[in-house]
């Protein structure tokens, strides 16, 4: 543990230094760039971003371990964390060329979370669909309020938010993509550390399994629930379900263990 803290936390001054002098080449600071240069550093600072999510995982898994991950809860509108978790991911979804369709409501979502842990995991089931989702699909991100718990909740996570939600509504952020699916053995699996689902060829940055493990966590933290069930158009759709929250001027701050 005391290894991977350290060198994870040794890797990312070196590799915010790179990310800074890529993209000051493809600004053209130091001179003018072919096309060529133009799309080889553009791959070489998305090979960046990919690092810098594993380098940030292994930190957060250390943190987790150590019992010293914190949080800062208060009432956020959940629509615009959720809208820029999917800014976070367009770059990735336009390698691809993968459209994100959204849906939300009129009002605000109100919930309860720690805005930037909450990004965090959306992040991680937006990119985890567009990573999955085949060349020139579409990945859905679609946010609702609902008074009570949806029906396909499993049993082990209805205890945390509660049946009905007393005062306002449950947060409902459905990630929904057209991928390979998960098969029903491994829906709870993928939610373990260094899991990954086995598939006939490996897929490019697919990761070492550890953001939907650091998900349910930071889910479990904030009494929430997450879940995997098939898409009925073929793929999987994630949810995240998030308690009600209001706005209000403090905040709280403590340490998960």
């Amino acid at each position: 543990k005391d290894f991977d803290s350290h060198v994870s936390h040794e890797l990312k001054a070196p590799l915010a230094s790179m990310r800074e002098t890529i993209q000051l080449m493809l600004d053209q600071v130091p001179g003018p760039l072919t096309d060529k240069q133009k799309r080889l550093l553009e791959l070489n600072l998305q090979s960046e971003y990919r690092l810098t999510s594993m380098v940030r995982n292994l930190l957060d898994l250390s943190r987790i371990e150590a019992g010293v991950m914190e949080y800062e809860m208060r009432g956020q509108d959940l629509v615009p964390l959720v809208r820029n978790a999917i800014a976070e991911i367009e770059v990735q979804a336009g390698e691809k060329q993968i459209q994100l369709l959204t849906a939300f409501p009129e009002g605000p979502v109100m919930v309860e979370c720690d805005a930037s842990r909450i990004v965090q995991v959306i992040v991680n089931l937006a990119g985890n669909a567009v990573k999955f989702s085949p060349k020139r699909g579409t990945v859905h991100v679609h946010v609702e309020a609902a008074r009570s718990l949806p029906p396909g909740v499993p049993r082990r996570w209805r205890p945390l938010p509660g049946a009905v939600a007393k005062d306002g509504c449950f947060g409902l952020v459905t990630v929904s993509d057209l991928g390979p699916g998960i098969p029903d053995s491994e829906k709870e699996k993928v939610f373990d550390r260094f899991h990954q689902v086995k598939r006939d060829k490996k897929i490019a940055g697919q990761g070492v399994g550890l953001g939907l493990a650091i998900s349910r966590t930071i889910v479990e933290a904030h009494r929430g629930a997450i879940w995997v069930e098939d898409n009925p158009g073929g793929g999987c759709r994630f949810f995240l379900l998030l308690r009600p929250g209001e706005v209000r001027d403090d905040e709280r701050t403590y340490t998960a263990v």
